[in-house]
C-alpha cells in the first residue's frame, strides 16, 4: 500500500492549464519550394561544373574522358554542392558536421577529377602531322651558268 500512496501524491490535483486548453497547432511549413530550389540548384551546378572543369583541366583533356566518367563526377559533385547548401539552410550555425561533411565530398571529389584529368593528360595520343618525311624542301641546283629550282 506504501507504493500506490506515493502514485496517489504525486499526481496534481488538477490538470494543468496548458494542456486542458485547445490551442491550435502552428502551420507546418511549406517545404514544396525548397525542392523547387535545390532541383534548379542542382541543375545549375551541373552547368557550372561541366563550364569550370573544361577550364580548369582543359578542353581538349575533358574531350578525352568516356563520357560515364564525366557525368558520375559532375552528377556527385553537383549532389555534393546542394547537400551543403541544405546543410547550411537547416542549422543556424554554418560551419556544422554535415556542411564539413559535404565540404569533404566536394574536395575529394573535385580532387579525383583532377587525378582523371592529370591521368589523360598523360596518355594522350600526341599529333604526329608534323614529321620530317612529310615535309617539302626547296633546293637549288646550279646547272650549266642557270639556277634551277626544284621542289
Amino acid at each position: 500500500m506504501a507504493v500506490n500512496d506515493a502514485i496517489e501524491q504525486a499526481q496534481p490535483e488538477e490538470p494543468i492549464a496548458e494542456l486542458s486548453a485547445a490551442a491550435p497547432a502552428p502551420p507546418l511549413p511549406v517545404m514544396s519550394w525548397r525542392r523547387f530550389a535545390y532541383a534548379g540548384e542542382f541543375l545549375l551546378a551541373l552547368l557550372v561544373v561541366f563550364d569550370v572543369w573544361s577550364q580548369v583541366g582543359g578542353q581538349g583533356h575533358l574531350d578525352l574522358i568516356a563520357w560515364y566518367v564525366k557525368f558520375a563526377c559532375a552528377f556527385a559533385m553537383a549532389a555534393c554542392i546542394v547537400g551543403f547548401t541544405a546543410a547550411i539552410a537547416e542549422r543556424e550555425k554554418i560551419w556544422n558536421v554535415r556542411t564539413r561533411l559535404w565540404f569533404l565530398c566536394m574536395l575529394l571529389i573535385a580532387t579525383a577529377m583532377g587525378g582523371i584529368t592529370y591521368y589523360y593528360h598523360l596518355h594522350e595520343t600526341p599529333d604526329e602531322t608534323d614529321s620530317e618525311d612529310a615535309t617539302a624542301t626547296s633546293v637549288t641546283i646550279p646547272q650549266s651558268g642557270r639556277w634551277i629550282q626544284r621542289i
